[in-house]
């Protein structure tokens, strides 16, 4: 009887599968998109989300860790500096596989996209995390903003950059 089987097989040994799930993991993290098929995405998915699970923790012993899946130290700097930080708030979900709407030409095999949500670029905007939807409804979105560290736009763009921003906005009117 199979019970509880983790992974998929993915018609190779295992040591062929994980090589290609480090791979994949790694130009996840470097491009942040790639194409691939269904049921590799799938997988990867799991494997890149612990990656970022990893980075949040900002850790000598996730660093490590990390460092035994993800190939290239500019992958990893990326995670740790980039990644991690930017999904500090949010718990879970950081990728998203989206089908693509053609299979393969060769063996008609489902295609789809695997990207990190919140990045810039992406294709389909993501919702903010539950911390932040949640502070906002309490406090309004100033205040949540203030209180978990996000800068303002008052503190971000100057007396200069809004008086040319509102004349934009004048003649755009």
């Amino acid at each position: 009887m199979k019970k509880r089987i983790a992974f998929r097989k993915l018609g190779r040994t295992s040591a062929h599968k994980w090589s290609m799930l480090r791979n994949m993991v790694s130009s996840l993290i470097e491009h942040e998109r790639i194409v691939t098929t269904l049921p590799k995405a799938k997988e990867l998915r799991h494997v890149a989300e612990k990656m970022v699970t990893l980075a949040k923790a900002q850790d000598l012993h996730s660093r490590r860790r990390a460092a035994e899946v993800v190939r290239g130290p500019w992958n990893l700097t990326k995670l740790f500096d980039v990644l991690g930080p930017r999904y500090k708030l949010r718990e879970g979900g950081y990728t998203r596989i989206m089908k693509l709407s053609k299979n393969r030409a060769g063996d008609n095999a489902p295609m789809a996209v695997i990207e990190y949500v919140d990045r810039p670029g992406e294709i389909r905007a993501a919702r903010p995390p539950r911390k932040l939807q949640e502070a906002i409804e309490m406090k309004g979105l100033e205040q949540a903003l203030k209180e978990m560290g996000i800068p303002t736009v008052d503190e971000l763009v100057n007396e200069d950059e809004k008086k040319e921003i509102e004349k934009e906005i004048n003649n755009s009117a």
